[in-house]
């Protein structure tokens, strides 16, 4: 299946077309240029236009984040109602990170159903990696220690949550928002507020 590129440049102007050869031409050597690509045409232009429709209801973009400098993971949600931030946390795991960056994942994913639960609403929890879905729906069997200890944890809260997988780096701004968030607490750019017991 072909795919379609995206470029956006500097000076507002804007490429799209369906092979790589000639977005590399385009896009190379050029300051400020900004390029994706997209499985179909209409996310490509609503990239190029910054204007994503809004997705109905209550939606919680989670994300995990290793770098190997630090033996924790950085962790995020951002919960997101009817295309607005409502809420959010984010943090560095308390233990280091056996499994790196699912560490992360699975410490947001759980953090993320703390929150409906604390709410009492059901929410849909949007993440990249199949581990936060299929351990909580018993698709997968939860060997290592950090799957263990996430199944665990959501026993008594995953009622509260669906699941939707979104494409990791394809321009969801939220998904977005919380991959910075997740790398940028162990960037030290955000620090993670200490909340009272």
């Amino acid at each position: 299946m072909s795919k379609i590129y995206a470029a956006k440049f500097s000076d507002g102007t804007h490429w799209l077309g369906d092979n790589w050869p000639d977005c590399e031409k385009r896009v190379m050597g050029k300051a400020g240029v900004k390029y994706k690509s997209f499985a179909k045409m209409e996310d490509a232009k609503a990239w190029i236009s910054g204007k994503r429709p809004a997705k109905k209801g209550l939606r919680i973009y989670v994300d995990g984040s290793f770098m190997p400098l630090n033996e924790y993971a950085g962790w995020s949600w951002v919960a997101v109602e009817n295309g607005v931030e409502i809420a959010r946390d984010f943090g560095m795991t308390p233990h280091p990170a056996a499994s790196r960056n699912i560490d992360g994942e699975l410490h947001a994913a759980w953090k993320a159903m703390e929150y409906l639960a604390k709410k009492k609403r059901k929410g849909t929890i949007c993440y990249d990696y199949q581990g936060v879905e299929s351990w909580a729906t018993g698709e997968w069997k939860a060997g290592s220690a950090v799957s263990q200890i996430y199944v665990n944890r959501i026993a008594d809260i995953k009622e509260w949550a669906s699941f939707e997988k979104v494409i990791g780096h394809s321009g969801d701004v939220w998904n977005d928002k919380a991959d910075d968030l997740a790398k940028g607490v162990l960037l030290g750019k955000y620090k993670a507020v200490k909340k009272k017991k």
